[in-house]
């Protein structure tokens, strides 16, 4: 027995840091942690070639108004900037030989040896959008007016990004990544608790979740809920133009706009893994519902939703009926409609008790919202409603953006080696052509 013990003393501080180590992987992290790791995972996300060379167009267009030395470094660099900017500025999309392939060489080289000064640098330490285009477009009254300052430009450049991460978020050039960068970059804490904060933080909050930042999302899209809450009979014009809902009146608009708050908060903590979030979903779904069925929103999203929450209860007859009308969705394609007829004859030979099958699932579920939210997207005219809310240089910044698509694109592929050998032949090649 003596010996017995002494072994056990031998190895009890080995049993406790074991013991101790098996209780930190079981322990349950909190919001704020998970919180947390969702930031690390979003600056991971911002790390890329199409983001870095937005990121250079923007800060040539940006700093070509500064007029002070905001450092050493940015200083060494300032003559460089200004040259490639006087070539870009000129270049136009609809003739893309306004830049030659030369040009493209020595800016992707200039790009190269100002890399880490542009990746490191935030562009807020520049002048706005609208100095810059001021400078570039504007009239002499124009050129003249004072940079805005403090706070106001605070305001100004948080408006400029947000504008811009949505109408960028549906390009087939700069899509996702851009917009999400573009996101990043916008600071709500920074702008009066408004309409244009809250939806500011609710497309957000849906990039996030597109993202997979489940936490981020809803962090977001609680803070919206808790203001609507707050203020019921605030007026919602911007709402209305946003998601077309031009037919509701200011007590509808408040209901739809708080219905779809919950709705992907309800995404966000389905897709969690805690036991709490699935739970906390559910409270989502029931009010998302509870809102819609008061405004009459009678579509894939309530049909979804619905077929859910029956489910769950165990109301198989109502989940089948839902699903029914889930598959004349004309957002859904053939082979998601293949999936809901195997839903519908899962469900009707479903034993009780039994969770939710593959067929229809949260992932099929967040996607069916996904593509609802896209569509509404891609009816929004960006242009007009801008030029509607007198956003000054709508039609210059819209042009810029074409632009620097464009430029975005060729500056890759000119960049690439394999891509310099063939446009080497093709230039050899028409050399040649020329000499005969």
């Amino acid at each position: 027995m003596k010996t017995l013990f002494k072994i056990n003393l031998k190895h009890l501080p080995l049993l406790l840091s074991s013991f101790l180590i098996i209780s930190c992987f079981n322990k349950e992290k909190t919001d704020e942690e998970l919180l947390e790791k969702d930031k690390i995972e979003l600056e991971e996300n911002l790390d890329s070639y199409k983001i870095a060379t937005y990121k250079f167009g923007k800060i040539l267009i940006r700093s070509s108004a500064e007029k002070d030395t905001i450092s050493t470094e940015f200083q060494s660099f300032k003559k460089d900037l200004d040259r490639i900017f006087n070539k870009v500025v000129k270049y136009d999309v609809e003739n893309p030989e306004s830049l030659s392939l030369i040009d493209y060489i020595l800016i992707y080289r200039d790009y190269k040896k100002m890399e880490d000064f542009i990746m490191k640098t935030d562009e807020d330490i520049f002048p706005t959008l609208v100095d810059s285009f001021n400078l570039i477009y504007g009239d002499s009254t124009s050129k003249k007016r004072e940079y805005y300052k403090g706070e106001e430009k605070e305001y100004v450049q948080n408006i400029e990004h947000a504008i811009l991460s949505a109408i960028v978020i549906l390009s087939k050039d700069l899509g996702k990544e851009v917009s999400l960068y573009e996101c990043t970059k916008t600071n709500p804490e920074l702008l009066p608790d408004s309409e244009i904060k809250t939806l500011l933080q609710y497309f957000r909050g849906f990039l996030f979740f597109e993202k997979g930042l489940y936490y981020l999302s809803e962090d977001e899209i609680s803070r919206n809920i808790n203001w609507l809450n707050n203020n019921k009979d605030v007026d919602l014009p911007y709402t209305r133009a946003f998601f077309q809902w031009g037919n509701l009146d200011n007590k509808s608009t408040h209901l739809g706009l708080h219905s779809l708050n919950h709705l992907f908060r309800g995404f966000d903590r389905l897709m969690m893994e805690r036991e709490i979030d699935e739970k906390r979903a559910l409270e989502d779904f029931e009010a998302f519902l509870k809102d819609a069925n008061k405004i009459g929103l009678n579509n894939e999203i309530t049909w979804s939703i619905e077929t859910y929450l029956y489910l769950k209860n165990e109301e198989n007859e109502k989940a089948i009926t839902s699903l029914t009308k889930l598959k004349t969705s004309t957002l859904l394609s053939s082979k998601d409609k293949e999936r809901i007829d195997e839903s519908i004859e899962y469900v009707k030979n479903r034993e009780s008790g039994k969770v939710l099958n593959g067929f229809y699932d949260k992932f099929f579920l967040s996607k069916i919202a996904t593509k609802y939210m896209y569509s509404i997207l891609s009816k929004v005219d960006w242009e007009k409603v801008m030029k509607e809310q007198n956003v000054p240089h709508t039609n210059e910044i819209f042009k810029t953006i074409d632009n620097l698509k464009s430029f975005i694109d060729n500056l890759k592929e000119y960049a690439s080696t394999e891509d310099l050998k063939n446009k080497g032949k093709s230039l050899w090649n028409k050399t040649k052509e020329l000499v005969k």
